[in-house]
């Protein structure tokens, strides 16, 4: 999968972020879920499947998002 320009990339991951199925969805969750399972808040891939899914479908994830843009534009 490839990236764009960062105005295409923060699209696409807002999209994600927004509840848009496909490709970047997959790639987001399949990402997520592995950073959460080596980092030991899961006790395999598909638990941190399960839990990269919840983050972004209840909102907590764009919550995060917004946080990090507020605190690098301060």
């Amino acid at each position: 999968m490839r990236g764009g320009d960062p105005l295409t990339n923060a699209t696409a991951l807002r999209d994600v972020l927004g509840g848009a199925e496909g490709g970047h969805r997959s790639a987001v969750i399949l990402n997520a879920a592995g950073a959460i399972a080596a980092a030991g808040h899961a006790e395999s891939l598909r638990d941190g499947i399960a839990l990269a899914r919840e983050a972004i479908d209840s909102g907590a994830a764009t919550a995060r998002l917004d946080e990090l843009v507020e605190f690098s534009h301060s």
